[in-house]
């Protein structure tokens, strides 16, 4: 086998780049409505509409209205096969939003947000058995909208958003398996000492990080409310396409020793092992943030209770591979990594219980399906079918001021992932994963 191919396979081991719903959406951008399950299309939420459907926005209380929070995601991703078992050591995620939405007349009204649309965040132990697929990845992603809104009517609004995103994101795996290098010990004994002193490290790691270019899409919505009781809600928001244009790879060793070694190794046995030329080298690729469209509806069963159901249709088929690419200083080097993604779908219901003009009590649920394939499932973005349970309340201590608190309990489905080795496209990287996650969320809002 060439050089080349082999540092392909070794290239393919490393950038499985992916990033969190399921995929790697983030679904927690209003404290208010995470304790209601985060539905809010058919909804009038006032500034908090920006996100959800921005129509609503038309239907502000006051001259000004701001909203500002943030969610904490407390992860974990439990990996088994067989006897062997590894759980990761994820750091508290911390999604924050901000919206600010003022009148412009009895009609139009307009405003700017800030969310965090995807992101994602897995540690693995570094020297787990999977440690080739994925050691640990970071992704943060904000958008930043302007929006504008119109209300013809009290029964039929309109409002559509400008996204404005940008992110970055560090990825990092190990070049080479755990104990892959060990028979090099068997060809000469001299290796067998560097072996075993690294023999719970990762001999090569390679280390990604990149910042995406500024890239636009849109969010529009109507809103129609025929009655007091029942409103209807439509909204979409766009595809957008992230592109790394500049990113950076660093490849480390597990120490000094481990470098002499290979570098020994290569010198006798050219391409033993193919180390690919991408330290210090610069990267390009693209991840789509993927379009949404939602349809809700909300009911005001009495004075007291508010009830709402909605769907949303994810355009996960965006991601259907992710294409790594080196320069010629890095031999032109190129992977197509098939993801295959399918579009997918999210189940929203939820409830708000007025006991007094100071306090509203929340509740909902939330079936989220996953888009991801299981015969190229990988470590990076363990998807499943998961179910969300969630409640919070709100806090008026003054007229001007709402406190908001929600919380979300995650569980995922088992699941048996399968994706192919890519030293031997024929064996299969195997495991069953079970996901769980606890997100509290805190929210004031102003209005003036």
């Amino acid at each position: 086998m060439k050089l080349k191919k082999l540092s392909l396979l070794l290239l393919a081991n490393l950038v499985g780049l992916s990033l969190m719903a399921e995929g790697y959406q983030i679904n927690s951008q209003s404290a208010r409505q995470v304790g209601m399950g985060h539905l809010g299309t058919a909804l009038k939420l006032g500034s908090e509409s920006m996100l959800f459907n921005p129509a609503g926005l038309s239907f502000m209380k006051g001259q000004y209205e701001v909203s500002l929070g943030a969610s904490a995601i407390f992860s974990k991703v439990k990996y088994m096969n067989d006897s062997y078992s590894v759980e990761t050591d994820n750091p508290m995620g911390t999604p924050l939003f901000g919206y600010a939405g003022f009148r412009i007349s009895d009609k139009f009204f307009a405003g700017i947000s800030i969310t965090n649309p995807v992101g994602n965040s897995l540690v693995w132990p570094e020297n787990w058995v999977g440690a080739h697929h994925i050691q640990n990845i970071s992704l943060k992603a904000f958008s930043i909208q302007p929006t504008i809104s119109y209300k013809l009517n009290d029964k039929l609004s309109f409002g559509a958003g400008l996204m404005v995103d940008f992110g970055s994101f560090t990825i990092e795996k190990a070049l080479t398996r755990m104990g892959a290098l060990n028979p090099l010990g068997l060809l000469n004994p001299a290796f067998k000492p560097v072996l075993d002193m690294y023999a719970n490290e990762p001999s090569v790691t390679a280390k990604l990080e990149g910042e995406s270019k500024i890239a636009m899409g849109f969010n529009a919505g109507i809103l129609y409310t025929p009655n007091d009781k029942l409103s209807i809600g439509v909204s979409y928001r766009s595809k957008v396409m992230m592109e790394v244009t500049d990113g950076m790879t660093a490849v480390s060793y597990a120490g000094p020793e481990m470098l002499s070694m290979i570098t020994t190794v290569n010198t006798m046995m050219p391409g033993a092992v193919p180390i690919p030329p991408i330290d210090g080298k610069k990267f390009t690729a693209a991840l789509p943030i993927p379009s949404n469209l939602n349809v809700g509806v909300a009911y005001q069963t009495s004075e007291k209770l508010l009830l709402s159901a909605e769907v949303q249709y994810v355009g996960w088929k965006a991601y259907d591979k992710l294409t790594i690419g080196y320069g010629s200083d890095a031999g032109n080097l190129q992977l197509v990594s098939n993801k295959n993604f399918k579009n997918s779908m999210i189940y929203r219901v939820g409830g708000e219980y007025t006991f007094s003009e100071k306090l509203n009590w929340r509740f909902g649920a939330i079936y989220d399906m996953t888009p991801v394939d299981k015969m190229l499932y990988s470590p990076e973005t363990p998807g499943a079918n998961k179910l969300s349970i969630t409640t919070g309340i709100s806090y008026k201590p003054i007229d001007m001021l709402t406190i908001d608190l929600g919380f979300q309990a995650l569980v995922g489905e088992k699941v048996r992932g399968y994706v192919p080795e890519t030293w031997n496209p024929t064996v299969n990287f195997v495991g069953d994963y079970k996901a769980t996650a606890l997100i509290p969320a805190l929210g004031f809002k102003f209005n003036f």
